[in-house]
């Protein structure tokens, strides 16, 4: 039974077990390729798990595995459970790579191609692709690339498109099945194998796992999911009650909306004041608190002067 369970627990969607993987050199390079399509030399040991904190009002950024080489700074993360705002997590993502690459005083030509990767188990977008590809471009001339060495990379474990060559679909299948088909599938599930049957490793990953649950919902993000909760439960219900198959998206939007308008706007404040109060204790000026206002919560410059002049008349 023991047996069974670690089979079950520790695989390469394990987010852990998945560190632990890129961590060797090979095995990361091999899988980079099947990614990207196109060989890679070679990488710089992967740094797993980096943390990048630039500022103590700036949230930081967890990232799975961070490689390096002298072209390009690739980020690759599973990413087990949904999360609508993960594309503005992958924006955030690349401003806080490209802050740590350059220092002051840098010209911006030290920056490098600089590309994300995330490892959905679900479909992002509900295409059926196994891989979305994002770059900036210009809207009025699609094919007019705005030229700033940026990538972002969604793929989905369960699509169903043939879009992708057979290496990368293999290496999605055993990330869903656990069923390796191929000679590098094979390899890894050898090296997690050894990880199941060594008792060192099981308790690290299995303790790594619980306080990486209680870590990953940081102070202000929990406010903010706390100020918006009562108007996504009333979305939802306006959403579903018609059935709509947008309806989770849609009643998260109209929830917000009716949530405001029926007084849940005073909730919103309050996770917004306690957020900002928290800055203002710091020492955080009032530019650099209706900064990070304005990114955290997506609101306007409005809304964070509002709530900045009502943590002055606070304090």
């Amino acid at each position: 039974m023991q047996s069974d369970y670690y089979s079950k627990e520790i695989t390469l969607r394990n987010k852990t077990v998945f560190g632990i993987i890129m961590r060797k050199k090979e095995l990361c390079r091999k899988c980079l390729e099947r990614i990207l399509n196109r060989p890679i030399a070679d990488i710089d040991l992967p740094e797993v798990e980096k943390t990048i904190d630039l500022s103590f009002y700036s949230k930081g950024i967890r990232l799975d595995v961070y490689c390096k080489d002298n072209d390009e700074v690739i980020n690759v993360e599973m990413q087990n459970d949904f999360f609508s705002y993960l594309p503005k997590r992958g924006r955030y993502y690349q401003v806080m790579m490209d802050k740590d690459m350059l220092d002051k005083g840098d010209p911006y030509t030290k920056l490098k191609r600089n590309v994300i990767i995330f490892i959905c188990r679900f479909d992002m977008y509900g295409l059926g692709r196994h891989i979305y590809t994002f770059e900036n471009r210009c809207v009025d001339i699609p094919e007019l690339s705005y030229g700033d060495g940026t990538q972002k990379i969604i793929l989905n474990t369960v699509g169903t498109a043939d879009d992708i060559p057979l290496p990368l679909k293999v290496f999605l299948d055993y990330i869903e099945t656990g069923e390796p088909k191929d000679e590098y599938t094979e390899e890894i599930e050898t090296v997690i194998d050894g990880l199941r049957n060594d008792r060192e490793w099981r308790n690290k990953i299995m303790t790594y796992e619980q306080e990486w649950e209680m870590e990953k919902e940081a102070w202000h993000e929990q406010w903010k999911e706390e100020g918006l909760e009562a108007g996504r439960a009333e979305g939802r219900a306006v959403g579903l009650e018609e059935g709509r198959a947008e309806g989770r998206a849609e009643g998260r939007a109209e929830g917000r909306a009716e949530g405001r308008a029926e007084g849940h706007e005073e909730g919103l404040d309050q996770a917004y004041i306690k957020y900002a109060s928290k800055l203002s204790s710091k020492g955080v000026s009032d530019s650099e608190l209706k900064d990070s206002l304005v990114d955290m919560f997506d609101i306007s410059d409005e809304k964070a002067d509002y709530i900045i002049s009502l943590v002055n008349e606070q304090s």
